[in-house]
Protein backbone atom coordinates (compact mmCIF):
# COMPACT_ATOMS: atom_id res chain seq x y z
CA UNK A 1 0.00 0.00 0.00
CA UNK A 2 0.92 3.59 -0.61
CA UNK A 3 2.63 5.36 2.95
CA UNK A 4 4.12 8.70 2.95
CA UNK A 5 6.17 8.91 5.93
CA UNK A 6 6.75 12.84 7.39
CA UNK A 7 7.14 15.05 9.97
CA UNK A 8 4.37 16.97 10.86
CA UNK A 9 7.00 20.26 10.75
CA UNK A 10 7.89 19.92 7.06
CA UNK A 11 4.62 18.82 5.65
CA UNK A 12 4.81 22.20 4.09
CA UNK A 13 7.24 20.89 1.55
CA UNK A 14 5.48 18.08 -0.22
CA UNK A 15 2.71 19.97 -2.25
CA UNK A 16 6.00 21.64 -3.48
CA UNK A 17 8.03 18.73 -4.88
CA UNK A 18 4.87 17.23 -5.91
CA UNK A 19 4.63 20.06 -8.10
CA UNK A 20 8.21 20.59 -9.32
CA UNK A 21 7.91 16.94 -10.35
CA UNK A 22 4.62 17.19 -12.32
CA UNK A 23 6.34 20.42 -13.78
CA UNK A 24 8.95 17.98 -14.77
CA UNK A 25 7.23 15.76 -15.91
CA UNK A 26 5.04 18.04 -18.45
CA UNK A 27 8.12 19.36 -19.96
CA UNK A 28 9.76 16.43 -20.77
CA UNK A 29 6.39 15.42 -22.49
CA UNK A 30 6.30 18.40 -24.39
CA UNK A 31 10.21 18.18 -25.59
CA UNK A 32 8.86 14.70 -26.79
CA UNK A 33 5.78 16.31 -28.84
CA UNK A 34 8.35 18.64 -29.94
CA UNK A 35 11.33 16.69 -31.31
CA UNK A 36 8.33 13.63 -32.60
CA UNK A 37 6.81 17.03 -34.74
CA UNK A 38 9.98 17.73 -36.01
CA UNK A 39 10.93 14.32 -36.91
CA UNK A 40 8.03 13.95 -38.93
CA UNK A 41 7.48 17.21 -40.60
CA UNK A 42 11.50 17.40 -41.19
CA UNK A 43 11.91 20.88 -39.89
CA UNK A 44 14.91 21.68 -37.17
CA UNK A 45 13.91 22.12 -33.30
CA UNK A 46 15.05 25.36 -33.41
CA UNK A 47 13.46 27.52 -35.83
CA UNK A 48 15.41 30.91 -36.73
CA UNK A 49 12.28 32.85 -37.28
CA UNK A 50 11.43 31.73 -33.28
CA UNK A 51 9.69 34.51 -31.14
CA UNK A 52 9.26 34.14 -27.50
CA UNK A 53 6.74 36.78 -27.23
CA UNK A 54 4.20 37.83 -30.35
CA UNK A 55 4.50 40.89 -31.28
CA UNK A 56 2.77 44.35 -29.45
CA UNK A 57 2.97 42.08 -26.44
CA UNK A 58 1.66 43.93 -23.45
CA UNK A 59 4.86 44.77 -21.25
CA UNK A 60 3.23 46.15 -18.39
CA UNK A 61 1.24 42.93 -18.10
CA UNK A 62 3.84 40.95 -18.16
CA UNK A 63 6.83 42.98 -16.17
CA UNK A 64 4.29 43.87 -13.67
CA UNK A 65 3.27 39.97 -13.19
CA UNK A 66 6.61 39.14 -12.60
CA UNK A 67 7.50 41.67 -11.02
CA UNK A 68 4.92 40.82 -7.85
CA UNK A 69 5.17 37.31 -8.42
CA UNK A 70 8.63 38.13 -7.11
CA UNK A 71 7.62 40.19 -4.74
CA UNK A 72 5.38 37.75 -2.99
CA UNK A 73 7.28 36.11 -0.75
CA UNK A 74 8.95 38.57 -0.09
CA UNK A 75 5.92 40.52 1.51
CA UNK A 76 4.45 37.19 2.96
CA UNK A 77 7.69 36.91 5.09
CA UNK A 78 7.22 41.12 6.18
CA UNK A 79 3.92 41.24 6.62
CA UNK A 80 2.55 37.41 6.71
CA UNK A 81 -0.13 35.63 4.42
CA UNK A 82 -3.44 37.37 5.09
CA UNK A 83 -2.10 41.10 4.19
CA UNK A 84 0.24 39.96 1.87
CA UNK A 85 -2.19 37.98 -0.36
CA UNK A 86 -4.98 40.43 -0.01
CA UNK A 87 -2.53 43.27 -1.34
CA UNK A 88 -1.16 41.11 -4.22
CA UNK A 89 -4.16 40.01 -5.34
CA UNK A 90 -5.70 43.02 -5.52
CA UNK A 91 -2.98 43.95 -7.37
CA UNK A 92 -2.90 41.09 -9.90
CA UNK A 93 -6.56 41.76 -10.14
CA UNK A 94 -6.02 45.72 -11.51
CA UNK A 95 -2.59 44.46 -13.83
CA UNK A 96 -5.24 41.99 -15.19
CA UNK A 97 -8.23 44.46 -15.45
CA UNK A 98 -6.01 47.10 -16.69
CA UNK A 99 -4.09 49.97 -15.13
CA UNK A 100 -5.96 52.34 -16.81
CA UNK A 101 -9.28 51.32 -14.80
CA UNK A 102 -6.65 52.63 -11.48
CA UNK A 103 -6.95 56.15 -13.00
CA UNK A 104 -10.58 56.24 -13.87
CA UNK A 105 -11.41 54.92 -10.19
CA UNK A 106 -9.50 58.21 -9.07
CA UNK A 107 -11.89 60.36 -11.34
CA UNK A 108 -14.92 58.52 -10.50
CA UNK A 109 -14.13 59.17 -6.82
CA UNK A 110 -13.87 62.80 -7.76
CA UNK A 111 -17.14 63.21 -9.91
CA UNK A 112 -18.98 61.04 -7.27
CA UNK A 113 -20.10 59.08 -9.73
CA UNK A 114 -19.43 55.50 -7.91
CA UNK A 115 -21.00 52.24 -9.50
CA UNK A 116 -22.62 54.10 -12.55
CA UNK A 117 -18.56 54.15 -13.69
CA UNK A 118 -17.43 50.62 -15.22
CA UNK A 119 -13.46 51.56 -13.70
CA UNK A 120 -14.92 52.16 -9.91
CA UNK A 121 -16.57 49.03 -10.15
CA UNK A 122 -13.46 47.19 -11.67
CA UNK A 123 -11.71 48.20 -8.73
CA UNK A 124 -14.05 47.84 -6.10
CA UNK A 125 -15.24 44.23 -7.53
CA UNK A 126 -11.02 43.29 -7.14
CA UNK A 127 -10.82 44.78 -3.91
CA UNK A 128 -13.63 43.04 -2.79
CA UNK A 129 -12.02 39.52 -4.56
CA UNK A 130 -9.07 39.97 -2.77
CA UNK A 131 -10.07 40.23 0.34
CA UNK A 132 -13.10 37.34 0.64
CA UNK A 133 -11.02 34.83 -1.31
CA UNK A 134 -7.69 35.60 0.58
CA UNK A 135 -9.84 35.39 3.68
CA UNK A 136 -11.63 32.24 3.06
CA UNK A 137 -8.70 30.04 1.78
CA UNK A 138 -6.77 31.30 5.47
CA UNK A 139 -9.85 29.72 6.74
CA UNK A 140 -9.68 27.20 4.80
CA UNK A 141 -6.42 26.02 5.37
CA UNK A 142 -6.23 26.91 9.36
CA UNK A 143 -9.42 25.50 10.34
CA UNK A 144 -10.55 22.42 8.27
CA UNK A 145 -6.80 21.65 6.88
CA UNK A 146 -5.44 22.57 10.38
CA UNK A 147 -2.71 24.29 8.41
CA UNK A 148 -1.20 27.54 9.57
CA UNK A 149 -0.06 30.12 6.49
CA UNK A 150 3.09 31.78 7.14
Amino acid sequence: MFHIDFKFSQAHLIVPRIIAWVLVILLVAILIRRIVRCIKTKKPFFNKDFRLLVKGWDKVRLIGYLVLLCLYPLAMQAIHFLPASIIFMFLFNVIFNGVEHVKGFVAAVKAKEGWSNPSFRSIIISLIVSVVSSVLIWLIFGTLFKITLP
